[in-house]
């Protein structure tokens, strides 16, 4: 029997669909499709897209169509279409942001059953199990740890003659040694930083070392009007002190890796969660490095342990069982891992750590190394994020960029917030 394979780069050069192999066919394989869905960069594309075609070699006859999207609101956007239509993929690539959202609507396949009997996580912590669980169910399996943190691009601080920032560096020291790399640095439009006002995980972090959360356990918003002055204000005043990029530069970002300030040389450091180190190292030649993301003095631990993301599976497959051997293959198989390497985070099976360790490069170390370093910084998983949250985060991006371009003041944009929010959560 002939098969088939193709694929065919989307969005570009980030989108991919592939077809199936050549051979014969396994019974539970033939005439099978599965559709599914990530976001990343070309780096992350590739990777999957070769386990992806290790599995096809070993079931021909199947059809995977992958489609990779850009990270930040690209994705979410076009699954959220897809969701609303009927036609979510089979599977997906899902967030502790959203996952909460996307199985009260009934878009999520519970896999509790799968669990066991066709996906092997016999050797993982109970508690790594459970980060996936909506209402005593099972929605998606965690591809790994991370937390965020301040990545840094050591080699331009140091050509500037300015100390890097470390762990417990406060956000006013952090300002002031931005402000000096901006000043400091040969390499024109440079900056120290790139903007994060409108990033909802920096809000978040700061929010904690307030003592608030984003939201109540019941999803209601969790702090005041007072919060988002402070923090649009710290923003405000490194975009006047020339620490992080301006707001014409903040702009060209669009969520994903390739158009960061770190990448395209505008800002030397930038705020991310700490799987990403490995993608942006790969997109510099310059040496990057990774450490906690600043504090308030005297504030409380902001930062947590989350799952860097899950695969998840739509409500609606009917090749469930298929997918969750796609799963079992792309966190077991041993080929697979080592294509795989840390890029999604560092892997929840101690089994797959210890697999990994003798081989990864050194940026895979790094973000191994720096989980174990936060010690103190660390503090509980928040409250799940609500019905409403993704749309809440868009707000929060639109606001920060209009005070920004000086649209909106500070006060009106933190009143504005607030507003905003509470409609989309009261909408959801």
């Amino acid at each position: 029997m002939i098969g088939l394979s193709r694929r065919q780069f989307l969005a570009a050069g980030s989108a991919a669909a592939l077809l199936g192999a050549s051979g014969l066919t396994p019974a539970f394989a033939q005439g099978q499709t599965l559709r599914m869905s990530w976001w990343g960069n070309a780096n992350r594309a590739e990777r999957t897209n070769q386990v992806i075609d290790l599995f096809i070699a070993d079931n021909p006859g199947l059809v995977v169509e992958g489609q990779s999207l850009p990270g930040g609101g690209d994705y979410w956007t076009w699954l959220a279409t897809q969701s609303a239509g009927g036609a979510a993929p089979d599977i997906m690539q899902m967030d502790y942001r959203y996952i909460f959202e996307y199985a009260a609507r009934d878009v999520l396949l519970p896999l509790d059953d799968l669990i066991g009997s066709v996906i092997d996580l016999s050797d993982w912590p109970q508690e790594r199990l459970d980060v996936g669980k909506v209402d005593g169910k099972i929605y998606g399996i965690s591809l790994g740890a991370n937390s965020s943190a301040l990545v840094i691009n050591e080699t331009a601080f140091e050509d500037a003659g300015v100390a890097l920032p470390t762990i417990g560096t406060t956000w006013e020291q952090f300002a002031e040694l931005c402000a000096q790399l901006t000043a400091g640095t040969s390499r024109q439009g440079l900056y120290g930083a790139q903007d994060m006002s409108g990033a909802d995980l920096s809000f978040e972090i700061f929010l904690r070392q307030r003592g608030k959360e984003l939201y109540s356990p019941s999803g209601d918003l969790a702090f005041e009007e007072e919060d988002a002055r402070a923090w649009f204000a710290l923003w405000q005043g490194m975009r006047q002190s020339g620490a992080c990029v301006p707001a014409d530069v903040q702009a060209l970002w669009t969520g994903g890796i390739d158009t960061s300030g770190l990448t395209t040389g505008r800002a030397a450091s930038t705020i991310v969660v700490s799987n990403q180190l490995v993608a942006y190292q790969n997109a510099t030649t310059d040496r990057l490095g990774m450490t906690g993301v600043p504090v308030l003095a005297d504030g409380q631990p902001g930062q947590y342990l989350k799952p860097s993301m899950y695969f998840s599976l739509g409500a609606k497959t009917s090749e469930a069982e298929t997918a969750g051997r796609f799963l079992d293959f792309f966190l077991n198989n041993e080929e697979a891992k080592t294509i795989l390497g840390v890029e999604r985070g560092v892997p929840e099976s101690p089994a797959t750590r210890a697999f990994l360790a003798p081989d990864l490069d050194d940026a895979s170390n790094i973000a191994i190394a720096y989980l174990d370093s936060l010690g103190p910084l660390v503090g509980p998983l928040p409250p799940a994020p609500p019905k409403g949250a993704g749309e809440a985060w868009t707000i929060l991006q639109g606001i920060a960029e209009e005070i920004a371009f000086e649209v909106k003041s500070v006060e009106q944009g933190a009143s504005d917030l607030m507003s905003g929010m509470e409609a989309a959560l009261a909408r959801a």
